[in-house]
C-alpha cells in the first residue's frame, strides 16, 4: 500500500471515530425513555379510585361543615332560605335528584339540617355519603395492600372504622363538627403519608392525578352552584350577612386564608372567582390542580408509552394554556358559567381518556 493510500485509510478511520463521539443531544429529537415498567391495570385503577374517594370524602365533610356553620352564623333566617342552602349542597354533591334526599325535604319534621347531616354522613343509601366514600376507598386499598405502605393502610382503616363504631351516630348527633373535622384531617393525613412513604413512581402519580381531578371537579361545582344561590339572595341580604356567605364559598374550597393574604377589603365576587380559578400558587385553585394533574399524566406516560403524547395529557395541556391566558373580566355572569362548564367537560374527557389508556386492559 502506498503512502497516499495509507493516509486516505487513516483519515476515514478518524472521521468514523469522530462521528461516533458526537453527543446524542445534537440529534434532532430525543424521545422520552421509560423509567420503569408499566403497572398492572388493576393496580393502577385501584390506586386512582382509592385517591379519588378519599379526596371526595374530604370535600363532602368540608362542604357540609361549612354550610352547617354558616347557617348557625346567619341565625334565624327563613326556612325557605335554609332549604335553598341545603339544596345547593346536595346539588354540589350530585344528590339533589336522590329520592331519599327529596323525601327529607317533604317531611313535616322541621329539623332539616340534622337529618341531612346524617344522610350525608352515615347513610348507606347515599352513594356519596362519608361512610360510602371511605368504604370504597378502603376496598380499593385492600385489593392492593402489597402496593401501598403500611402507614397508608393504617390511616385509611382507622378513619373507616371510626365511622362504623357503635357510638358513631350518637357522636354525630352531639358533635357533628368533630366527625367532619376528623374526616377532613384524616384525608389530609392520608395524602401526606402517601407523599412521605410511597415511592414517587407510577402508583404515586396515579394518586396525585386522581386527587387533583377530583378537586377540580368539586371546586367547579362549588363555584357554579353557590354563586347562583348567593346572587339570588343579594337583594335581601345586608352587607355583613352577605360577606358571611361569600366567605363560606372560600371555606368550602379551603382557601379563605390564601385569599385574604392576596386581597384585602370587601369580598368582590369577580375577584373571588378569579382567585379560585386562576391563582397559580394556591394548591386549591383550579389552574394549580390542572397543571399538577397534567404533570402526573406526563409522568405516567413516560413509563408506559414514552414516544407518544398521552391523550389526557393533551387535553389537560390545552386547558392549562387557556387558563394561563384567561382574564378576570371573563368571570362575570354567563361568562363564569361558560368557563366552569368548559373546565368540567375537559376534566371529564381527560378522566375518560385515562380510563381507556390505562384501566381497560
Amino acid at each position: 500500500m502506498s503512502q497516499k493510500q495509507e493516509k486516505i485509510v487513516k483519515n476515514q478511520a478518524m472521521n468514523q471515530s469522530t462521528r461516533a463521539e458526537i453527543p446524542i443531544f445534537l440529534s434532532a429529537r430525543v424521545p422520552r425513555s421509560p423509567t420503569s415498567k408499566p403497572m398492572l391495570a388493576r393496580v393502577a385503577e385501584s390506586m386512582y379510585w382509592m385517591s379519588r374517594y378519599m379526596e371526595r370524602a374530604e370535600h363532602v365533610a368540608r362542604i357540609t361543615q361549612v354550610n352547617f356553620n354558616m347557617l348557625m352564623d346567619l341565625g334565624e333566617i327563613a326556612h325557605s332560605m335554609q332549604e335553598k342552602q341545603w339544596q345547593a349542597v346536595l346539588h354540589i354533591l350530585r344528590l339533589d335528584q336522590s329520592p331519599e334526599a327529596q323525601a327529607l325535604f317533604a317531611s313535616p319534621d322541621r329539623n332539616l339540617g340534622q337529618h341531612l347531616t346524617e344522610f350525608k354522613t352515615l347513610n348507606l343509601l347515599n352513594k356519596n355519603s362519608l361512610l360510602n366514600c371511605l368504604t370504597k376507598a378502603r376496598e380499593n386499598a385492600r385489593s392492593i395492600r402489597e402496593s401501598i405502605s403500611a402507614e397508608m393502610w393504617e390511616t385509611l382503616n382507622t378513619l373507616y372504622w371510626s365511622l362504623l363504631s357503635d357510638d358513631a351516630k350518637q357522636r354525630l348527633e352531639e358533635s357533628p363538627q368533630q366527625i367532619f373535622q376528623s374526616v377532613i384531617m384524616g384525608s389530609m393525613l392520608f395524602q401526606g403519608v402517601s407523599d412521605q412513604t410511597l415511592p414517587h413512581g407510577q402508583g404515586w402519580q396515579f394518586i396525585q392525578l386522581a386527587k387533583y381531578l377530583e378537586r377540580v371537579d368539586m371546586t367547579c361545582r362549588v363555584i357554579d352552584t353557590l354563586f347562583d344561590v348567593l346572587r339570588s339572595n343579594e337583594a335581601t341580604m345586608e352587607g355583613p350577612l352577605k360577606n358571611i356567605q361569600w366567605m363560606a364559598v372560600l371555606r368550602c374550597c379551603s382557601s379563605i386564608e390564601a385569599f385574604r393574604r392576596r386581597h384585602v377589603g370587601d369580598l368582590d365576587p369577580q375577584r373571588l372567582a378569579a382567585f379560585l380559578i386562576l391563582d397559580k400558587e394556591s394548591p386549591r385553585s383550579i389552574r394549580y390542580c390542572i397543571r399538577a394533574a397534567q404533570k402526573a399524566v406526563a409522568g405516567i406516560a413516560t413509563a408506559v408509552h414514552p414516544q407518544e403524547i398521552d391523550p389526557a395529557e393533551r387535553i389537560l395541556g390545552r386547558l392549562n394554556s387557556q387558563l394561563e391566558y384567561a382574564e378576570t373580566r371573563e368571570f362575570t355572569g354567563v361568562g363564569l358559567k361558560y368557563v366552569l362548564k368548559q373546565i368540567l367537560d375537559n376534566t371529564a374527557e381527560s378522566a375518560s381518556a385515562i380510563q381507556r389508556s390505562y384501566f381497560l386492559h
